[in-house]
């Protein structure tokens, strides 16, 4: 255990301690900023920052991913509202063969008109599908 204690410590040490020496301040230069052991509140607020930009990130993505599933919604409904037939509204030669018969002089033209709606697998038939 002490072992570990000490391994613990010189870690902690070592992540204190800054491991390139200061430059000398000249006349120019900066202001030397302390080393990180003496800025402990600054890194705080640092920290605190980060976590506030996380949080807001994390609330954008969420509206972001809100707003692409709604706008899918809205396709697919759009898309289904389109594509959809409705088959009362169909005219009577595409539910059956029509038959006409058109007298023209003597002649007389007989047009026979079928739709063929085949099912292109057994599932796809039903009362209210495409094939029927």
């Amino acid at each position: 255990m002490q072992r570990l204690g000490a391994t613990l410590l010189c870690l902690l040490l070592a992540a204190a301690v800054p491991t390139a020496p200061a430059p000398a301040p000249t006349a120019t230069s900066a202001p030397v900023k302390p080393g990180p052991a003496l800025s402990y509140p600054q890194e705080e607020a640092t920290l605190n920052e980060m976590f506030r930009e996380v949080e807001e990130l994390m609330e954008d993505t969420q509206h972001k991913l809100r707003s692409a599933v709604e706008e899918m919604e809205a396709e697919e409904a759009a898309a289904k509202a389109s594509s959809e037939v409705n088959l009362a509204n169909l005219p009577p030669s595409y539910h059956n063969e029509t038959n006409t018969d058109t007298k023209i002089g003597n002649n007389t033209i007989h047009v026979h008109r079928e739709i063929h709606k085949e099912c292109i697998i057994d599932e796809d038939c039903g009362p209210s599908k495409y094939c029927q």
